[in-house]
């Protein structure tokens, strides 16, 4: 094994596994919401911000719209530093063994 991938490793699993959860509990609460909120507004419960899941419009907390946010921002933030961190070892690897970018294995 190429040393320039070692380091690498654990970074890729960690934030392919981070991206992995992140996208199931995600999904698994956007279902959730669409299946237990109410579909009408409820000024009186905070249920002011409309959301549409499932072509079904529901209406949610500021905490609850807040929480499905940030699990989708992790989500996509996870996966967005899995391909850099899979494309650098890619890259480190290639200038070291004298490949090009084009030459490369998938």
């Amino acid at each position: 094994m190429i040393q320039t991938q070692k380091p690498y490793r654990r970074l890729l699993w960690s934030f392919g596994l981070l991206a992995l959860a992140m996208s199931i509990f995600s999904v698994a609460l956007a279902h959730q919401y669409g299946a237990t909120r109410p579909t009408l507004r409820d000024d009186s419960q905070g249920r002011t911000h409309a959301a549409k899941i499932h072509q079904q419009t529901v209406y949610l907390t500021e905490r609850e719209l807040a929480t499905a946010f940030v699990a989708h921002a992790i989500a996509i933030l996870s996966m967005a530093v899995f391909l850099g961190v899979l494309m650098k070892s890619r890259f480190s690897n290639t200038t070291r063994t004298g490949t090009n970018a084009t030459n490369l294995s998938l």
